[in-house]
């Protein structure tokens, strides 16, 4: 799919996925073992995860702008760099709000969330490596499937989680704080599903 001379935009798109894996694991385990008084450092820690992606993001499309035939339309391209480079942006949303909002200590149903979110993102991986040869591949539509159906669930235990602050929190600080937090994990998910939805689309237009 990618020519011999030219630029593999595909593996531009694996690496993006790589950093927003890399990104949902160390928000994850941020949440497995949260220490307030590390929160400086683990913001700074998946940052510079984000701005790497950022780099790969602008690195990708510099090549595209001098690019005579791309392998998928320029628009396909530059809509799945986007919204590859919004699932680490989100995820750094998420350690930005709990640093801002000085979180002293996490609620317990974050950890399922975040850990949704990692699935998905390592279901993205699976849809990377599949992608560049996606005219023979028969496993795409799956990973798709999956990404989608890990959103759904996320979505159920948002509005849980949302429910259950509403009823159990000490005060109007503490709620507006925590369905920030809650809502940023959901626009993680989302952004996850956004991803799958870009390369489906892909797969159906030239296929």
């Amino acid at each position: 799919m990618s020519k011999k001379n030219g630029c593999n935009y595909f593996e531009f798109f694996r690496e993006m996925t790589d950093c927003a894996c890399r990104a949902a694991e160390a928000l994850h385990t941020l949440f497995s073992n949260y220490q307030a008084e590390r929160l400086r450092e683990e913001t700074e820690t998946i940052h510079k995860i984000e701005h790497e992606a950022d780099i790969k993001k602008h690195s990708m499309m510099q090549r595209l702008l001098t690019e005579f035939l791309p392998p998928i339309d320029r628009e396909d391209i530059i809509r799945i760099a986007h919204v590859l480079d919004e699932v680490v942006d989100m995820i750094d949303e998420v350690v930005m709000s709990l640093y801002m909002n000085d979180i002293p200590a996490c609620r317990p149903d974050v950890l399922p969330i975040s850990g949704v979110i990692v699935k998905q993102c390592e279901e993205l991986k699976k849809l990377m490596q599949e992608f560049e040869n996606y005219k023979k591949s028969t496993k795409i539509m799956e990973h798709v499937v999956v990404v989608n159906t890990l959103e759904e669930e996320c979505d159920r235990m948002f509005l849980e989680a949302v429910r259950t602050l509403k009823r159990t929190c000490s005060g109007p600080i503490e709620l507006i704080a925590w369905k920030e937090i809650y809502k940023s994990l959901e626009d993680c998910a989302d952004a996850c599903e956004k991803v799958a939805d870009a390369v489906e689309e892909v797969v159906m237009k030239n296929t």
